[in-house]
């Protein structure tokens, strides 16, 4: 009998979640208790925790992208079992405070129920796979994650079959690929890459803790209640739904995602289910500051010990995110110059180690992309999509500003706003400075730039320092208050009202607000429940168990904009993912061309020896048709001849070396 998709995705995320701590948690207390002996303190209980995977989440992934280069994901297992050994020897500074685990349990419960119900495929009552709509991303996140653990770095381009490797930013992507090493089969790359997002997305909360207090925003005997604070505001977005009533009104359709009106602004859970590598950026970036900072005060020695650490950090920063590092960078060389004025080259020696330790992924990204365009641009950040963007509307779009981030923003824009007024001066701490600074940085670089490869990301990306900052005002703002929320005006209850009912609505929109639960616009077509997914699935995860995990399977590239069953549960590369094959690098025009020639053996009758030259001639190894292609629906089934080496009721698996010449 076949286990339950959902039963053998929960059984997979759970022990996915277990080695995590492993993996992730301990290493990054062994590694506290490393850097203490360069003058820093990290505390005990619960703020060391944080720490712990803050550190890990920052130091580790440029370190473990040198040694899985060096000899694959094994590389990592001596490195982090002894940072682990070394935390274990003093298990004392790491017991929790009594006083925190009211909170700290039933959020964590919380976080992993939301993190099953993102997730988690199950079946309906109709006998259909309810996929999660993450899958649009989350096809490139678990193909990157079973690549690496089974081909370590550089890894080939799992969307389009070609010869080199792919160019992408990897290293966040070495904790669920280590995660998945360790535990296949048991633990499947999508739920070693979901593990890995429900770790980032604990550290989020420890990462706004302890910005705010190295800032010295939190008043004393104040610091349960700007966590409590902390906790809800992950859980808020912007006053995104006001404008999907509108446009509910004037088209009669809705989105799954609050935010798909304009350039989005995601906050913390969208973000966190979505693109964790981005966030593991943001954190790297952030913790990086902190450790110079800190390092500011420390003697000669354990100030320049402390810049390599940061220096790795930066690194973890590119590396898992192009876009946030472009947008931190202005920063760190402004204050890398103030620095050398006044005679430190702290922040000078950080950049070089960042640089010689990312320099692998740096000419990974140059020698194997095969982009045409340059990866940024001008623009001006639309109010809507609704709109037109060139000419004179380009003006509007300028002068709407100010309204498009305060509709994004919410009651992080309200809350900014009380905390800039109440304040007397412009900020001298040295934390505070860096808040403002990587704001302001942000706020141009995401209304005036843009990336131009596939999707705008660094416009996504990029305001990520800014959402940080407004979080951390609004809580400081408001956490000295006797009672911060009950006491404010209608108009912030109503913001926190819109904000969580965004998060609310994003929560059930994965899975309910899609063809035919809900009228959505056109593009949701490609979410639409259909008949065969179920055994796609099981096809792929059949052909992971038994085929060579070098042969190429090719699914129809040319049915919808994206393709997902072969990334979400294959091991196996595939010949051309869909008409954004090029997401690794590949050539656009090699794509088109690849399309052109598979294409035809999934829509229309052809003879067999036409077949087989079409596949050979692609580098294809099998053929995976399935009841949503043409081919099936004209004949009800696979092509007459063809033999299916593995057959589900709906999908068959062929082998281009038994089909006739």
């Amino acid at each position: 009998m076949t286990a339950s998709p959902f039963l053998s995705d929960l059984a997979s995320l759970l022990a996915g979640v277990g080695l995590g701590a492993l993996w992730l948690l301990l290493p990054g207390a062994g590694l506290a208790t490393l850097i203490e002996r360069c003058g820093p303190d990290f505390g005990r209980g619960w703020p060391r925790l944080g720490w712990s995977l803050s550190l890990a989440l920052t130091l580790l992934p440029a370190v473990d992208a040198l040694l899985v280069r060096a000899g694959g994901i094994g590389m990592m297992l001596p490195l982090h079992a002894g940072l682990a050994i070394l935390a274990l020897r003093r298990p004392d500074i790491l017991r929790p405070q009594r006083q925190g685990w009211r909170l700290a349990v039933p959020m964590v419960l919380l976080w992993f129920i939301l993190i099953v119900i993102q997730f988690a495929d199950y079946v309906t009552s109709d006998g259909m796979l309810n996929q999660s709509l993450l899958e649009f991303d989350l096809v490139k996140h678990a193909a990157v994650t079973s690549a690496i653990a089974h081909q370590g770095v550089p890894f080939a381009d799992p969307f389009f079959a070609r010869p080199g490797f792919a160019g992408y930013y990897y290293y966040f992507y070495l904790l669920p690929a280590a995660i998945h090493w360790a535990g296949e089969p048991f633990v499947s790359a999508r739920m070693a890459f979901a593990a890995a997002a429900f770790w980032t997305g604990i550290a989020v909360p420890a990462l706004l803790w302890q910005i705010s207090s190295e800032a010295g925003l939190i008043t004393a005997e104040r610091g349960r209640r700007f966590m409590r604070l902390t906790l809800l505001f992950c859980f808020v977005s912007g006053t995104d739904l006001l404008w999907m009533g509108y446009r509910y009104l004037w088209s009669g359709n809705l989105e799954s995602r609050s935010d798909w009106w304009s350039t989005e602004v995601t906050f913390v859970l969208h973000s966190i289910v979505w693109v964790p590598h981005h966030i593991v950026a943001l954190i790297a970036a952030w913790i990086s500051m902190l450790l110079l900072v800190q390092a500011r005060q420390l003697p000669k020695i354990g100030r320049y010990m402390i810049a390599v650490l940061a220096g790795l950090g930066i690194a973890t920063c590119f590396g898992s995110s192009v876009w946030i590092m472009l947008t931190i960078a202005p920063v760190l060389a402004g204050w890398g110059l103030i620095s050398l004025r006044k005679g430190d080259i702290t922040i000078l020696i950080a950049g070089m180690v960042a640089l010689l330790a990312a320099i692998y992924q740096i000419h990974d990204l140059i020698v194997a992309r095969h982009d045409n365009a340059l990866p940024i641009a001008l623009t001006i950040r639309p109010f809507t999509f609704i709109l037109p963007r060139e000419g004179s509307w380009a003006l509007l779009h300028l002068l709407a500003l100010p309204l498009n981030y305060a509709m994004e923003f919410g009651i992080f824009a309200w809350g900014s706003i009380l905390y800039w007024h109440t304040r007397k001066e412009w900020p001298r701490q040295p934390v505070q400075i860096l808040l403002l600074a990587s704001a302001m940085v942000s706020l141009l670089i995401a209304s005036f730039l843009k990336s131009t490869i596939i999707n705008n990301d660094l416009g996504w990306r990029s305001i990520w320092f800014a959402q940080l900052a407004a979080i951390i005002w609004t809580t400081a703002s408001l956490h000295d208050q006797p009672r911060p929320i009950a006491d404010r005006p209608f108009t912030f209850k109503l913001l926190l009202a819109l904000g969580i009912a965004a998060v609310l609505w994003d929560i059930a929109g994965v899975r309910l607000i899609r063809p035919p639960y809900a009228p959505t616009s056109p593009s949701h077509e490609l979410f639409r429940l259909r008949s065969d997914n179920l055994d796609q699935r099981r096809i792929y995860e059949w052909a992971a168990r038994h085929l060579p995990a070098n042969a190429v399977i090719q699914h129809n590239p040319a049915l919808f904009q994206r393709s997902f069953n072969f990334g979400l549960y294959g091991r196996q590369p595939t010949g051309v993912a869909d008409k954004e094959a090029n997401l690794f690098g590949a050539s656009m025009d090699d794509v088109s061309l690849r399309i052109a020639t598979i294409a035809p053996i999934f829509s229309r009758a052809l003879p067999q020896a036409e077949i087989r030259r079409r596949a050979e001639a692609s580098g294809v190894d099998y053929l995976m048709i399935a009841a949503v292609d043409p081919v099936w629906s004209a004949h009800k089934g696979p092509p007459p001849g063809l033999r299916c080496i593995h057959r589900e009721p709906l999908a068959c698996l062929i082998a281009t070396k038994d089909i006739a010449r």
